[in-house]
């Protein structure tokens, strides 16, 4: 590797780890000997147009910026994982390893046209619309129950049965105007609708009449 000391005697090293001990994320050990080793290698180029560290120190702080680089060049699934972190639910592991794959899967295809993680962040946060995404593809089931445990009382699994069962039919007649849950999830909250029309007093009333005529 090539070594390089500038004039207070702080070795390469020494200057990465100075960069990350002033950022809350430290990183790991790995972290920062990457960074020192990138940081060699851009010098060493840019010592062969005369340009040394003294000099950077001028414009940029180019150790912190390996160092901040290199923290950012996280793979998929550590991008998914700090996104979770900062949501209140916590998600699963099966949620984690979805929005994971679907996260590879689009980078591998923006890759065909020069797009990677890095443009993506100028623009919107991928690996957080990943795992929105992922959350919000769930079966009818799954958007009862978390219709339900919205509500004071969460009902029956028969009122949940229910609830669902009407809901899939109402989506089926919606599909052949080409209008999907998604559709619906921008003007109403069409599960929670479905349960709450299940276990209204005034559906049992209907229901009781219903079996009685």
């Amino acid at each position: 590797m090539y070594q390089y000391t500038d004039r207070k005697n702080r070795t390469l090293a020494d200057r990465v780890n100075e960069a990350a001990e002033r950022r809350l994320d430290q990183g790991t050990e790995r972290d920062r000997a990457a960074a020192t080793a990138l940081l060699a290698d851009m010098l060493h180029a840019a010592s062969q147009h005369g340009i040394t560290l003294d000099v950077f120190d001028w414009v940029t702080d180019l150790p912190g910026t390996c160092y901040r680089a290199l923290a950012r060049r996280r793979d998929p699934a550590e991008r998914v994982n700090a996104v979770v972190e900062r949501r209140p639910d916590g998600g699963t592991e099966q949620d984690r390893a979805a929005a994971t794959a679907l996260l590879a899967d689009i980078l591998h295809t923006a890759a065909k046209h020069g797009i990677t993680l890095d443009t993506f962040d100028w623009v919107t946060d991928l690996p957080s619309t990943c795992y929105r995404a992922v959350l919000r593809h769930r079966d009818l089931t799954d958007r009862i129950n978390e219709a339900a445990q919205r509500r004071t009382t969460p009902g029956t699994q028969e009122q949940k049965a229910a609830a669902t069962a009407l809901l899939a039919d109402m989506l089926q007649a919606a599909s052949q105007h080409g209008v999907t849950l998604d559709t619906f999830d921008w003007v109403t909250d069409l599960p929670g609708n479905c349960y709450a029309a299940v276990v209204s007093p005034l559906h049992a009333r209907t229901t009781q009449w219903a079996t009685a005529s």
